[in-house]
Order: structure tokens, then C-alpha cells, then sequence
């Protein structure tokens, strides 16, 4: 019959009289009672426990855990160090470096200073000292060599848990930067700066996600690399691993492409894979279309609260196989409209300079006028086409005179809020096309997600395997905060993953030490009681912390 542990402390009753307080523990299958000498009682050691504890339970409830065990350490599975198996699991060294890109993402060297001032060391059951930086990048390595098996576990799983049905898919570029020259990595380039760091080599990742954001698959590409280079050999994978795009009933699996990814020659691939598209065309089609602004029959799709038009779309007709639809948005308006006015003014300021620097005959070589003109035009070439500028020679010398075409102004203003999607969906109604289109917004969540929430970028490692294992890792990072937002959403949350794993962060694990009354010292593990908010959030994420009666024993990674 289960017993409470029971601390029975002495104290000074009425008259002198010792009294017994009992203090109950945890229920325990144990009847042990001891007398303590309360002034002893202490809390020491106290480590980093409620995220890392439910970073483990996400890392289970995925069944990650367990699909590694099975490829890196099961008999039979290769193993990583000259044919030998070491006494240190490299699934549990993986599991460690998946946690670590939840919770506090950093380098490896970073880990090492890390783990052990968490719980995870009693968690995993792994001797601090038993893991090094060496085994860490052997876990990275192995980890990388079951790219595709782990793609393929997650598909499953989305299936599994969430109900996904892979309808739709949104495949979009970023890029992340080197710090240090990765001369040895064949990918490391110069390219287009998405992190603004032009004086750095970077590599690009390419992302797929389902229209919830779930995370589909990932690519490494060289960091010089344009978008449109990467559509091929992204579409024969999907065929790959889903199966034709067209299934038995008629109904294509739709993937969702931004303007980057649109050639002329892609967009004839895209015709011939088989995928229904939403794909975002350049600016210059959507402005071809401007003299229907007036004319055309607009469908308001989302209002303000005064019943005003936010977002608006019309069918403007078809070009070849495709429909051709025209989006105008307020939102969009007042941002471009903005960059306009911006751009705009420098422009006038750079010019009125230039004017006052040749009137004050500072400037008088024509040549070096008009290069200084073009480099004005280069700098604001949106608003640029709007000026006419002119040059005229005097007796008195040079004078620049310039002035704002109305009707170039005009017509851009009109455009401005406005782009075109282009789409082979023949029966979806066009509201439909507009909501598949702007669940882009959902991998630019990802991309948000990866370089602030899981710290992707820089990127320190100079071989090519280990930066895409490392790139591969944060990936995997992403499916556990998908599924900690999830979770708790679907429970009524409202809390982003970010400040979940804050909140949960200050529970922590401890040891109370105390001494008894006949002078032997007594330790006891325990978990912080969690806070109203913290026992809120975990019971949304369904995960009930462990009770240890002594010391916190290793918990399971392979699911009930």
C-alpha cells in the first residue's frame, strides 16, 4: 500500500513539550519517516528544468526519439566511431542538440557550457563529462545521413497527430550568413543579401511547408544561387516523396510560389508538372493592367470595421492556360506609397544639391554632372522614371532644372497597393486564389521563426556536410516549436512558442538538503511547484511534470 514520505520535524510544543509537525512529501510506495533538524533545510543546485523537460515530451510525442535510437544505435544500425559502439548513445547526443536549438540555441563549443546547467544530464541519463565537442559533431553527422528518413518520419507524423493532408504546399527561399571566410565549403557565396550582411558569405535554405506551416522539407543551396534555380529540383522531390501531383479524383496538390520564382521557362515547367499553381507575378504585369482600376468589377474580400475596402481582387483575363488576377490592397498601398514619398523626397534633395553645388560653380565638368545625375536615378530608380531632369548650358555657366512628369506620377499612384497573381486553378473563385496566395505569409512566419525565435544565423562551421547538418538541426527545432504553438492554440492559448519556453523556463529542478536529528546529511531532488500561468500552459500542452522520489531518474524517449 502506498505511504507517504514523511520529514518529522521537532519543535517546541506548549510547556516545554516537543511537538511533532509532519510535513508530507510525495506519495510514494515507501513508509520511511525521519526526524530533521529544520534550520538545516536548504535549496541548492538549482538547474534549468520546465523547458527542456517539455522539449523532451515534444521530441517524444513526434516520435523522434525513437526513429533515431533505431537508425544510430540499434543493433544493427551503423555505427559511428570505426565500427565501434560507444558507451555514450548518439541518439541521446542528438537529442541533446534538438532540445538546446528549442530552448537556448547556440554553437556546439556554446552546448558544452550549457547542458550542464540544466536537467538534462539526469534526463537523458548522459555523464556530463562523457560528451565532448567531438561526439556532439558525430551526432550532427549521423543525424545529416538520415536527412531523408527523418523528412519522411515528420510527413508521417503530421498525418498522424494533426490530420495534415498535404494539399497545398509554399516553398519560398532564405539565406543565412558565415562568420569567417568557409573557403572549404563549395556553397559558401556572395549573393543576395537577405540578411544585410553583403560583406559576408552566406548559404541559401530552401523551405517547405504545408498551408499550416508544418514543415515539409528543406534543401541547401550555394549562396549565389536565384530562386527560380531551385523550382526543378524541388518539384521532382515532392513527386518523390508524395506521389504525381494529379490524383485518381482530378484534384491537384497546389503549390504556392512569391515573384522570385516565376520565369517565363518556369512558369512553362510549372504547366507541364501537373501542380496547380498561385504564383505572384512581376510588378511591370500587374502595372500593364493599371487603366482597369476604374473599370473592372472589384470584389471586397476583406473590410474594415467603418466598411471600408482592405483587400479587393478582380479577374482581368487569361493568357494562355493561366487566369490572370489583379489584387489591390490598402495595405500594401500605404506601404508602397510611403517608400514612394521616401524615395521621392531624397531624390529632390540630391538633385537641389547637385543644382546648388553647380550654381555656386563648385561643379562644372558636364561629365561629372552627369554622372552624378545617374547615380541619383540608379539609387531611386521607382521614382526616378517620374523626373525630368535637364541639363542646360548658359553663359553664365551650367543649371540643372527638373520637375515631377504629373502624369507618370499619376499612373504610378494608381498602382501603387496593386499585383497580379497568375493561377491554373480554372474553378477556384478568386478569393480562394487571393487566400492561397497570402498563405505565403505562413513560410515568412518560418524564416521569422528560424533566424530570431531558433538563432540560425551566423553560421560557424566550415565544412559544407557540417553546415547543412547544422542548418538540419535548427529545422528539426522548428517542428518542435510548430508543435508547442500548436498544442497550445488548439487548447485556447494564445501565448507565441518564444514566451511559452520562457514561462516555462523559471521551473526549475533542485536539491533539498537537510540534516537529520541524529546528524546524517540527506539530499532530495525536486521540481519548483509551477505558478498558476505555468501550470496553465502545461496543461494545454497535455504534459504532467515527473514526481521523483529521491534523485530524477532518466526519462523514456520512445512514446506509451
Amino acid at each position: 500500500m502506498a505511504r507517504a514520505l514523511e520529514a518529522q520535524v521537532e519543535k517546541g510544543g506548549k510547556r516545554g513539550r516537543p511537538r511533532r509537525t509532519v510535513l508530507e512529501l510525495y506519495a510514494q510506495p515507501q513508509p520511511d519517516s525521519i526526524s530533521i533538524r529544520l534550520s538545516s533545510v536548504h535549496w541548492k543546485e538549482a538547474r534549468d528544468f520546465g523547458d527542456v523537460y517539455v522539449g523532451l515530451e515534444l521530441w517524444k510525442r513526434l516520435g523522434l526519439g525513437k526513429l533515431l535510437q533505431e537508425l544510430l544505435d540499434a543493433p544493427g544500425a551503423k555505427a559511428s566511431s570505426g565500427g565501434r559502439r560507444s558507451e555514450v548513445p548518439l541518439h541521446l547526443v542528438a537529442t541533446l542538440i534538438a532540445v538546446n536549438r528549442l530552448v537556448a540555441p547556440r554553437s556546439e563549443w556554446a552546448i558544452l557550457r550549457w547542458w550542464p546547467k540544466t536537467a538534462l544530464p539526469s534526463l537523458l541519463g548522459l555523464p556530463v563529462g562523457k560528451v565532448s565537442d567531438d561526439r556532439l559533431y558525430r551526432a550532427l553527422d549521423a543525424v545529416w545521413a538520415h536527412k531523408a528518413e527523418s523528412e519522411a518520419h515528420l510527413q508521417g507524423e503530421g498525418e498522424r497527430l494533426f490530420a495534415q493532408d498535404y494539399s497545398l504546399f509554399l516553398y519560398d527561399l532564405t539565406s543565412t550568413y558565415f562568420e569567417g571566410q568557409a573557403a572549404s565549403n563549395p556553397k559558401a557565396k556572395r549573393g543576395y543579401p537577405r540578411d544585410h550582411r553583403s560583406d559576408a558569405k552566406q548559404v541559401c535554405l530552401g523551405v517547405v511547408v504545408d498551408r499550416e506551416g508544418f514543415p515539409i522539407g528543406m534543401e541547401v543551396w550555394r549562396g549565389n544561387i536565384k530562386d527560380h534555380e531551385t523550382l526543378s529540383a524541388t518539384l521532382k522531390k515532392l513527386e518523390e516523396r508524395f506521389g504525381p501531383p494529379q490524383g485518381a479524383e482530378g484534384l491537384k496538390r497546389v503549390l504556392c510560389l512569391d515573384r522570385g520564382m516565376v520565369t517565363e521557362e518556369k512558369l512553362e515547367e510549372l504547366r507541364n508538372s501537373g501542380y496547380g499553381y498561385v504564383v505572384a507575378d512581376r510588378p511591370s504585369q500587374a502595372h500593364r493592367h493599371w487603366e482597369k482600376i476604374n473599370s473592372s468589377q472589384w470584389q471586397v474580400i476583406r473590410q474594415s470595421r467603418e466598411g471600408e475596402p482592405l483587400v479587393e481582387v478582380t479577374e482581368v483575363g487569361q493568357e494562355g492556360p493561366d487566369r490572370l488576377v489583379l489584387v489591390r490592397s490598402r495595405g500594401c498601398q500605404e506601404k508602397e506609397r510611403a517608400i514612394h514619398d521616401r524615395f521621392l523626397s531624397r531624390l529632390s534633395e540630391g538633385l537641389e544639391r547637385l543644382a546648388k553645388g553647380i550654381a555656386q560653380g563648385r561643379i562644372k565638368d558636364p561629365s561629372k554632372i552627369e554622372r552624378r545625375i545617374g547615380r541619383l536615378q540608379e539609387r531611386y530608380p521607382g521614382v526616378s522614371r517620374w523626373v525630368h531632369i535637364q541639363l542646360q548650358q548658359q553663359e553664365g555657366g551650367a543649371r540643372l532644372h527638373w520637375c515631377v512628369k504629373a502624369s507618370s506620377e499619376e499612373e504610378a499612384r494608381q498602382c501603387e497597393g496593386l499585383y497580379l497573381l497568375r493561377t491554373n486553378l480554372l474553378k477556384a473563385p478568386t478569393q480562394e486564389i487571393w487566400e492561397n496566395y497570402i498563405l505565403l505569409t505562413r513560410i515568412e512566419n518560418t524564416f521569422r521563426t528560424l533566424k530570431h525565435d531558433l538563432n540560425l544565423r551566423p553560421i560557424f562551421h566550415q565544412k559544407e556536410d557540417r553546415v547543412e547538418a547544422h542548418l538540419f538541426f535548427s529545422f528539426l527545432a522548428y517542428a518542435l516549436m510548430w508543435t508547442l504553438e500548436r498544442e497550445h492554440r488548439a487548447r485556447g492559448g494564445q501565448l507565441s512558442g518564444r514566451r511559452l519556453l520562457e514561462v516555462l523556463h523559471e521551473i526549475k529542478l533542485g536539491t533539498i538538503g537537510m540534516t537529520t536529528s541524529q546528524g546524517q546529511p540527506l539530499t532530495l531532488e525536486r521540481i519548483s511547484t509551477p505558478s498558476r500561468e505555468q501550470a496553465e500552459i502545461l496543461a494545454t500542452l497535455h504534459i504532467a511534470l515527473p514526481r521523483p522520489y529521491t534523485r530524477l531518474e532518466p526519462v523514456s524517449l520512445t512514446r506509451a
